[in-house]
């Protein structure tokens, strides 16, 4: 396979490994009296006013159609409830039930794209259904989901319908997707830090905490937000959403390194199970396109 045709797939492995230590600056955020819902905001709002500024400065066409756009909202939804679920609950659970989202991007290309389904897409869609039951002790009852928990897998699920809406819509710029996905994400966890703590959110944010929230988005959250969505408009939902299960290496190792969270044979054994069906559908793909 030429080296160009791997690019989307290098970086796409990239923003998985830095998503995956995402957890730290919202924790440090945390730390600082904030809520996850209004550590999200801030971060946001600094991605998307940093792409604003990038835009107007370099002249970036803004012509996007209608289904991209749609798509980078929903990649803001999954951004911002992500970020409220790594401060909810475990770290570790909180990115392996975000990782439901393969299976969720396997459907979709089968039932609205016209993709065909195959052996492994078979155990792809399986093994991640069988890490998930794994991830959560065997316990897969409505009543032993936590909130976390839940806005883990809608999470998920907001990726995977976004990715495939911008991977069908018209090319746009990677600025202007980057700039929808920040303002959805940006108002999304506003209105979960309003249903929370109310109208008097902000009286006990300080300048350094503002400032810092809005600094950790343009260093950070931006960058990773533009890798991610310029790789989404060259890969495949599937593909795209199963090579950022990096992410689960950087994240997991990571929490369970620095964080007292469990972390048993019955995780170890799910994490695996997600990395497999990854694995097995990024060699297909690849396969695939490089007869």
């Amino acid at each position: 396979m030429q080296a160009r045709s791997l690019t989307p797939a290098i970086l796409a492995v990239i923003a998985a490994v830095l998503w995956g230590i995402w957890w730290i600056p919202i924790r440090t955020l945390e730390g600082l009296g904030l809520s996850g819902a209004l550590s999200s905001a801030l971060m946001n709002a600094g991605a998307a006013g940093a792409a604003a500024l990038w835009m107007g400065l370099m002249r970036v066409n803004p012509r996007i159609g209608i289904k991209a756009a749609s798509g980078a909202a929903l990649v803001g939804v999954a951004i911002s409830t992500y970020s409220i679920a790594l401060t909810l609950g475990d770290v570790v659970r909180v990115v392996l039930l975000f990782y439901l989202a393969p299976a969720w991007s396997k459907i979709i290309e089968w039932a609205f794209m016209g993709q065909g389904w195959h052996r492994v897409s078979t155990f792809t869609l399986s093994a991640s259904l069988a890490g998930a039951y794994l991830v959560l002790g065997g316990q897969v009852s409505l009543a032993a989901l936590s909130l976390a928990d839940a806005l883990a897998l809608l999470s998920g699920m907001a990726w995977s319908m976004g990715a495939a809406l911008i991977f069908t819509g018209r090319q746009a710029s990677p600025v202007i997707l980057s700039l929808i996905t920040g303002l959805s994400a940006m108002l999304l966890g506003l209105g979960f830090a309003l249903i929370g703590q109310g109208a008097g959110i902000l009286t006990g944010l300080s300048p350094a905490g503002a400032g810092l929230g809005a600094g950790f988005g343009v260093v950070y959250v931006l960058p990773i937000i533009a890798l991610t969505l310029w790789s989404a408009q060259r890969l495949t939902p599937a593909v795209i959403t199963f090579l950022l299960t990096a992410e689960i290496l950087s994240g997991v190792l990571s929490a369970a390194l620095l964080l007292d969270e469990p972390f048993g044979w019955m995780q170890a054994s799910g994490a695996c199970l997600i990395l497999m069906a990854a694995m097995a559908e990024v060699v297909k793909s690849l396969t695939l396109s490089n007869p």
